[in-house]
């Protein structure tokens, strides 16, 4: 993973905008004083990738927004793999105001690789950078002070830190997941060892064998008891049979005795029904007769109502009549009202056209003009521009006002312009100042320094002996009065306070010249534009204004003054007028049609009422006729039979009763002959031996007992075979058991070797050891290559010491290392740690915050130039610090600023 460009808004510091390009960058510093921001630019890398940042975390993060802030966002694009991504994330004080997105660049745009989902999205991400956020923030940043303590610490304490830096704790989980399975494992082999003594203890093949053949056994004894079942059976269905004929036999002998019984009733009927069937064709004729004597009677009283509606039709005829005449002659005046409405017409459109116009009639003017509507419209038009033309230069005014207010801010700015410009200058010229007299005042402290450590030496040097530091022979002694180096120490802080002081001064200034400089062009082009605009627009005024001659407002209403004139000739409201005459119209019209279909059905009611009455009186005739007829025939009929209709009335039955009866006196002969066959039939079958009924129960009893006895050794015979099916399943399942009790046992010897392996810190620490001397080996030979193949790293013991190549190959513990040389270890053994954390992935970047503020300038004259020796090898080297003199020496650098709106970052060329 490579850096290509960070860009921050809201983010800690950064209030505002920020946008760093890495893509050109190699070996460079991130420079900047305390609490400018520095490290938060790898905050919000980190933050952009994986949502989190080691100073707070995954949670708290409103934290990172800046003060007074809504929220921040931050945009990342980054190398890996070959592919060019960009992560954007932004974070809001709301739940909804958060949001992820991640994208790859494809032909030269950037496609999105996830839908909104987070947790895709960081999986995504995570698989494209090659690390997770644990790996990241330990192989790419390197935090401040811990490589030191690396170094320098015991054995143990660097197993200690190795271990957390490595994150050794799933050696641990390791040991602790074999115990947890080697103690299931042993559970599970001791419930099969309970299950194999128990349950299955005394199972084998030859108990299933004996089994087998009890069954056998019993399946014989039911066969044979099957056979005598059968027999016995045949003999009980013939009992039961012939128990049957003699039941049959004494119900056919009962239902004879009660046909016996029934005989006299059965006689009786049938001589009542050969009395009905004689009067059975009267009947009709009587019926007939009073359906007659009905319908004379429903004939007069239809001719009584007939005769009522006829008079009422009559009446309402006569009423109608009158009506049609009464609306016959207001219709006559229909046309000269017609006439009337005609002539309102044309007065109802002029005061339409003087309401459309927006005047009354009761509009006036001392010189009214005849109404033209053309004319009007003319006049009304140009009065329109003239007010639009009197607005017009009202706004022109008003921005000639602005123009000349921009012009005075405007130059105002260019008079703060010039003085921030000179400003800037005097501050550069006093900072080249302040690094001159800065550089021979540190010249002066160094050569102090070296003078002053002599002295220290001085009584244990003698002139022609050998010098004990150099071991070369002494020629004079080394004098002279000594420094103040206190002073001269203070005289050095001092001019660095200022020279930081005059650096921030001189950036702030350049930063607000540049800003002003840029916002003074635009403001320039804008106040050019906008008075092209205000020309343009006043000479169109006056071309307009030219084409307008009199007082157009004015013509108009004399013009509409002579249409109110008309209006009110015509009366107060000609087209109500209107209306109502039209109103009353068709009032006319409508009571006319109403009385002419009134008079329609009242003529259309009085004819059909009078034909109506007609027939009823037709009707009645017939009725009467009918009547006499069938009163004649009854009569006759009657005289025959010597009967009043009364009695042939009480005589008759209903055909139905009598075909009862008489079907009633056939069945009862018919059933008598069929028992008396019965019988005979029954004694036949019976023969002559009697039926005994307590034979017959003995016989059932015999056969239950029986079923009871085949019913039991059946079971027995099928609990036998489930027995012997179930015998065998267990039995194989007691083979599986051993089986599995074997491999459980296998299994078991295997996790407790691994738990016993794993249980002492012996597997960690030979595992921290192999990696201690992968990365010693690999550190060894960066510091050769970054010290000029001066100094390599070798183990003493369980001691880390440096080897001196240049001094015959000395070896010394690090422990007696300067300020610059156990940086310049510490640097190898980081990068090393880096390479060695990142596994096969290639690691594009590299971060070191260290505190350099510390060092000394010897010690910082190493640093830096380890740093300038350092091979990079493709990858991306970033240092943050504070310190001036070492971020100089590098090739390149960024200067992070701090001020009240906030911090900013700003790539330093040079």
């Amino acid at each position: 993973m490579r850096p290509l460009r960070l860009t921050v808004q809201g983010f800690m510091p950064f209030r505002q905008h920020a946008d760093v390009d890495f893509s050109d960058m190699e070996l460079y510093a991130i420079q900047g004083q305390t609490g400018s921001g520095k490290s938060a630019l790898l905050d919000a890398m980190t933050f952009a990738l994986y949502g989190s940042t080691p100073r707070l975390g995954a949670r708290g993060l409103d934290a990172l927004i800046s003060q007074g802030e809504r929220g921040l966002a931050v945009s990342f694009e980054f190398e890996s793999g070959g592919e060019t991504y960009r992560v954007a994330r932004t974070h809001g004080r709301k739940q909804a105001e958060r949001e992820v997105r991640f994208e790859r660049l494809v032909d030269g745009r950037f496609v999105s690789l996830a839908e909104n989902k987070k947790a895709q999205i960081q999986e995504h991400i995570t698989r494209a950078v090659g690390l997770d956020y644990d790996a990241f923030t330990r192989a790419i940043l390197l935090p401040q002070g811990q490589f030191d303590r690396f170094l320098r610490g015991s054995g143990r304490e660097r197993q200690e830190l190795l271990g957390a830096l490595m994150n050794m704790e799933h050696v641990r989980r390791m040991a602790e997941y074999a115990g947890a399975k080697r103690s299931g494992l042993a559970h599970e082999l001791a419930a099969r060892n309970a299950l194999l003594d128990g349950e299955y203890r005394d199972l084998s093949d030859d108990v299933i064998a004996a089994w087998d053949a009890e069954r056998d056994a019993a399946l014989a004894d039911a066969e044979r008891l099957g056979q005598d079942r059968e027999r016995l059976n045949a003999t009980l269905a013939h009992e039961r049979t012939r128990e049957g004929w003699h039941a049959d036999l004494n119900r056919a002998r009962a239902r004879l005795r009660d046909l016996r019984t029934r005989t006299p009733d059965v006689q009786a009927g049938a001589q009542r029904a050969e009395r009905a069937r004689s009067v059975a064709g009267l009947l009709p004729l009587l019926d007939t007769l009073a359906r007659a004597e009905e319908g004379v009677r429903r004939a007069g009283q239809a001719v009584e109502a007939r005769t009522a509606e006829a008079q009422r039709a009559a009446a309402q005829l006569t009423a109608a009549q009158d009506a049609f005449q009464r609306a016959d002659g207001a219709a006559n005046l229909i046309p000269e009202w017609e006439a009337r409405a005609d002539a309102l017409r044309d007065a109802e459109r002029d005061a339409r056209l003087l309401r459309q116009y927006g005047g009354t009639p009761d509009l006036t003017h001392t010189h009214p003009l005849a109404w033209d509507e053309d004319a009007y419209l003319r006049a009304r038009d140009a009065a329109t521009r003239l007010d639009v033309l009197k607005r017009e230069r009202t706004e022109i005014t008003a921005e000639r006002a602005g123009l000349n207010a921009q012009a005075t801010r405007l130059q105002t700015e260019e008079a703060l312009q010039a003085q921030q410009l000179a400003e800037l200058e005097r501050v550069k010229d006093e900072g080249v100042r302040v690094k001159g007299a800065l550089d021979a005042a540190q010249a002066r402290l160094l050569a102090a320094r070296e003078r002053a450590g002599l002295a220290a030496h001085r009584a244990h040097l003698h002139v022609g002996q050998p010098c004990p530091l150099c071991e070369q022979t002494v020629r004079a002694l080394p004098s002279g009065p000594l420094e103040d180096l206190g002073a001269l120490t203070a005289e050095v802080s001092a001019l660095e306070a200022t020279r930081d002081r005059l650096r921030e001064r001189f950036a702030d200034l350049r930063a607000g010249t540049r800003e002003r400089d840029a916002r003074l062009k635009r403001e320039h082009a804008e106040y050019t534009d906008w008075t092209a605009a205000v020309d343009a627009r006043e000479r169109e005024a006056q071309q307009q204004a030219a084409t307008l001659t009199g007082d157009p407002h004015d013509d108009a209403r004399r013009i509409l003054t002579g249409l109110a004139r008309t209006v009110r000739a015509a009366g107060g409201d000609p087209a109500g007028a209107r209306r109502a005459l039209l109103n009353q119209i068709a009032g006319a019209r409508t009571a006319l049609d109403a009385a002419r279909a009134d008079l329609s059905a009242a003529q259309t009611a009085t004819a059909t009422a009078t034909a109506t009455l007609d027939a009823a009186r037709v009707t009645l005739g017939d009725r009467e006729a009918e009547r006499a007829h069938v009163h004649h025939d009854a009569t006759a009929a009657l005289t025959r039979l010597n009967l009043t209709a009364d009695a042939a009335r009480a005589t008759a039955l209903p055909d139905a009763e009598i075909t009862r009866l008489e079907g009633a006196a056939r069945t009862h002969a018919a059933d008598l002959e069929r028992l008396h066959a019965e019988e005979r039939d029954l004694l036949g079958k019976l023969g002559d031996a009697p039926f005994d009924p307590a034979h017959l129960r003995q016989l059932e009893r015999d056969l239950a007992d029986l079923d009871g006895r085949i019913r039991a050794v059946r079971e027995r015979a099928g609990a036998l075979g489930e027995q012997v099916r179930a015998g065998r399943e267990k039995l194989a399942r007691k083979r599986d058991l051993e089986r599995e009790a074997a491999r459980l046992s296998r299994d078991l010897d295997t996790w407790t070797a691994l738990t016993n392996a794993l249980k002492t810190n012996e597997f960690q620490q030979y595992l921290l050891q192999e990696v201690e001397q992968q990365l010693l080996a690999r550190a060894g030979e960066l510091l050769f290559e970054i010290s000029d193949g001066r100094y390599r790293l070798v183990l003493d013991g369980t001691e880390y010491s440096v080897q001196d190549l240049w001094n015959a190959g000395e070896t010394r513990g690090v422990k007696t290392l300067s300020g610059g040389e156990t940086f310049l270890a510490s640097l190898a053994l980081a990068i090393a740690l880096s390479d060695y954390l990142a596994g096969t992935r290639v690691l594009g970047a590299l971060f070191l915050d260290e505190g350099f503020g510390t060092l000394d300038p010897q010690a910082l004259d190493a640093v830096a130039g380890a740093l300038e020796n350092l091979r990079t090898q493709g990858r991306m080297v970033g240092v943050i610090t504070h310190v001036d003199s070492l971020s100089e020496r590098l090739p390149a650098r960024f200067l992070v600023t701090k001020s009240v709106a906030g911090s900013n970052v700003q790539k330093v060329e040079g």
